[in-house]
């Protein structure tokens, strides 16, 4: 059997780690010369309190059907027995082990082609009705209704093949499409059949590799097993003893949890897009060129690397830097620069007027001070940060923000109220980079009251594009958000998949699938003869 027990000599084997071939790998440097057994703030460490298996943690009274669950571990889970429909990499590389072949001739209707010889874990071969019940269950879900909301309906048209029939043209439909794979009719199921490399066993407390997977002779172990932790410290406290091999961490959410000790670090790239968005009828800010004044004094790069610990990476237009749609010389045009962001305001007769050493708007021949309010969520790391560096720049050229940072209800209550001048939002996006919610009149994400056609015009051109035209729309689209500057992009948020420093090399997370090739995964146990 493959593997089992933690090898003795962690502290010999980190003179040999090495990075994995993709992602970043970072260990968590103390500054202490590692002593084996012993782990920071823990009497019992990894060798010593090793259970010799690899575990990972879950809610057993929540589901386990990735349409169903909120738990976040669940999810994590479902991700070694569900396989996507589509695998998205760090570089948008679009793979499919599912979809054959797909094609529309308008963007609005989509024929997809089905590899009907993938094995499903009853025994059972894959059919077009499981794809397309999968994704109308996405589509009414929780975590996929947004992205996909603009399905009509989907349905099989033979065992082969299925149709989806969009509301308008979207011709990048197969980037929404990385989500989890389930058998027909498995809606209410505790646990669904699905066609990943491991699989339910009912009755036990394990996850094992499923014989129909290809290449199931190289899966790191046999068994995965499922442990339960549900308090923060009891949960730290059994990663840092190794009674749990692998978290997932959210270092700018609420959740995010300090997990110590000797531990490595990969970051995935999500498209969770940190923005500022405004009031577009308040007094100072509903002027186009404040806006785009105020869009060059964000310095998104120390946001990212420093206010935001490295957990993202900095961008000025609404896409992913890692996306090649991502075009460096418009993003140049909101650059962090204060002199030009002076200078932008004095060309908006935004001066100080009465040489009292602060800026003022000159309107209807009456001075109006400036004293903007930007509310942020104060439970999240990093935001609240990056909004005070923000207003001490905007003070540096005498131009008054108030930060108000405000619990979760309290934000959710000022947004809904049109109660900021600015806000400090975070929307999780699809791989498309839809925007539709944020800058279309009727958008749900429209808190501002952006009211300019232009927007959904120009993203709805966007999505219809094809691929020789695709770059240019996006150029188009992007170039007028700047100009504009009806919100103004910060970062894309980064998450960690946390692991014991040397124990699992191979690592090539995305943000849809942290176990995205593990059949090319080494997992550092040694060979047992009892299991």
């Amino acid at each position: 059997m493959k593997g089992k027990k933690l090898r003795a000599l962690l502290a010999f084997a980190l003179c040999l780690s090495l990075l994995p071939a993709c992602g970043t790998g970072s260990g968590t440097d103390t500054g202490d010369e590692f002593v084996p057994g012993q782990l920071a703030g823990s009497e019992l460490g990894v060798l010593s309190a090793s259970d010799s298996i690899f575990s990972l943690n879950c809610r057993l009274a929540d589901s386990f059907h990735p349409y169903a669950t909120r738990d976040p571990n669940n999810w994590l889970v479902g991700q070694l027995v569900f396989d996507n429909i589509y695998e998205l990499d760090e570089d948008y590389n679009l793979t499919s082990r599912i979809i054959l072949d797909s094609s529309s001739s308008n963007g609005t209707y989509w024929v997809f082609t089905v590899n009907t010889e993938v094995k499903m874990h009853d025994g059972t071969n894959l059919t077009a009705k499981d794809v397309s019940y999968s994704i109308q269950l996405a589509r009414n879900s929780t975590r996929y209704g947004a992205r996909l909301a603009n399905i009509w309906g989907a349905s099989a048209n033979s065992d082969s093949t299925f149709a989806v029939s969009l509301a308008k043209a979207d011709m990048q439909l197969p980037l929404l499409l990385n989500i989890p794979l389930v058998k027909y009719g498995s809606a209410g199921e505790y646990r669904p059949v699905g066609s990943g490399p491991y699989q339910f066993e009912p009755e036990e407390g394990y996850l094992s590799a499923f014989s129909g997977y290809p290449g199931n002779s190289s899966l790191p172990v046999d068994r995965i097993y499922l442990k339960e932790y549900t308090g923060i410290e009891e949960t730290i406290t059994a990663f840092e003893d190794s009674y749990i091999d692998l978290v997932v961490n959210d270092p700018s959410g609420k959740s995010n949890l300090g997990y110590g000790g000797n531990t490595e670090k990969r970051h995935f790239t999500t498209t969770n897009l940190h923005y500022i968005g405004f009031n577009m009828e308040g007094d100072i800010v509903k002027y186009q060129s404040i806006r785009y004044a105020i869009s060059m004094a964000f310095d998104r790069e120390y946001a990212a690397g420093t206010l935001m610990q490295g957990a993202a990476l900095a961008a000025a237009l609404p896409v992913s830097p890692k996306s090649p749609l991502y075009n460096d010389k418009i993003a140049g045009l909101a650059d962090y620069d204060l002199e030009a962001a002076a200078l932008t305001l004095f060309n908006s007769n935004v001066r100080d007027h009465d040489g009292d050493g602060k800026l003022e708007l000159v309107e209807t021949g009456l001075l109006a001070e400036i004293e903007l309010d930007l509310i942020v969520c104060g439970e999240a790391a990093g935001k609240g940060d990056i909004c005070k560096k923000f207003a001490a720049d905007m003070a540096s050229l005498g131009f008054g923000v108030n930060v108000r940072e405000l619990s979760w209800a309290d934000y959710q209550t000022a947004l809904a109220a049109g109660d900021f001048d600015m806000y400090y939002a975070e929307v999780k996006l699809g791989a498309s980079f839809d925007l539709t919610s944020i800058l279309s009149k009727d958008g749900a994400l429209n808190y501002g009251g952006v009211s300019d056609e232009t927007y959904a015009q120009l993203i709805d051109a966007y999505l219809a594009a094809g691929d020789e035209g695709r770059a240019g729309a996006a150029d188009a689209l992007y170039d007028y958000i700047i100009q504009t500057a009806p919100v103004i992009p910060i970062c894309f948020e980064r998450q960690e998949v946390i692991t014991h420093r040397n124990v699992i090399s191979g690592i090539c997370p995305n943000s849809a699938n942290v176990f995205a090739g593990i059949a090319g995964w080494t997992i550092n146990f040694e060979e047992e003869d009892d299991r």
